[in-house]
């Protein structure tokens, strides 16, 4: 199922639990707007307000949504596709997805829809597809190259996998480590993960994610985002010179970047308030 998505920071215990309280209603907050389909839900729109809205197809059929908001996600009855059966949209990203299961037990299928007027860049040299559950590793290079197409749950298990000596490399590269922060705050698992990363920014996970949501209202979200890919090509390069994979020419260079960013001393609170 991952892969139709492809195309698509110590905190205390009560904090971690706080945030574990208010994730699905930030997650309900979410869907409003439209978004339009990719890959084999190319040609779809859905329109949300909350659990109500409408789907519908390029040719102007359509249907309304009358849906239950359950765990962040909306549940609805839908006519989809020939078949009567049970639709599930759940925020993803920079956009929602949309989990079809038939009453004639064929099966789920998964579709992702980007949010209206949100960039949607193609994924950089050195992606890789989210790797399976549980997975614990990845070489921190390639994990800068894919995070952002993977689910919160798999970027925070591989993150807590990752020496630290490169995760305080990502650390001095400000926009990549917001963007990193606001992934790992929408997973179900990264209680650890996010004390660490959070530490020392002056924000909470909240505090991002209503940054975010008004971002996206407009062309912030893209600037930010266009600054965030910026930064990775960056602290890649210093990740992969850490690792002795480049000659000293251009780790010389990659040095002199990574010490401009290191000395803005700019937190993910900064970065935030310049969206």
């Amino acid at each position: 199922m991952n892969r139709l998505f492809h195309s698509l920071r110590a905190l205390a215990v009560g904090f971690v639990l706080l945030i574990g309280l208010t994730l699905p209603v930030l997650a309900q907050e979410r869907l409003n707007g439209a978004y339009y389909g990719l890959d084999e839900a190319r040609g779809l729109t859905i329109q949300l307000n909350g659990a109500t809205g409408r789907i519908g197809a390029a040719d102007g059929s359509g249907q309304e949504i009358q849906g239950r908001m359950q765990n962040g996600s909306v549940i609805t009855d839908l006519i989809f596709r020939g078949k009567r059966g049970t639709a599930r949209l759940t925020p993803k990203g920079l956009g929602l997805g949309f989990i079809w299961t038939p009453q004639d037990g064929s099966g789920d299928v998964v579709y992702a829809f980007k949010r209206q007027g949100l960039e949607t860049p193609p994924p950089p040299v050195g992606f890789i597809p989210e790797p399976p559950q549980g997975t614990r590793y990845v070489e921190p290079s390639r994990f800068l190259a894919s995070y952002e197409f993977w689910s919160p749950d798999s970027v925070a298990s591989v993150y807590d996998g990752i020496e630290e000596q490169y995760r305080a490399l990502i650390r001095l590269f400000p926009a990549v480590q917001t963007d990193l922060i606001w992934k790992l705050c929408q997973s179900r698992s990264a209680a650890r993960e996010l004390g660490e990363a959070l530490r020392g920014e002056g924000v909470t996970c909240g505090q991002i994610d209503k940054r975010m949501k008004e971002a996206q209202k407009s062309d912030a979200f893209n600037r930010f985002k266009r600054r965030v890919h910026s930064e990775r090509a960056d602290a890649m390069l210093a990740v992969e010179c850490a690792r002795g994979i480049h000659l000293a020419p251009t780790c010389i260079e990659a040095a002199r970047r990574t010490q401009r960013a290191a000395s803005s001393l700019e937190t993910v609170k900064t970065v935030l308030r310049g969206i």
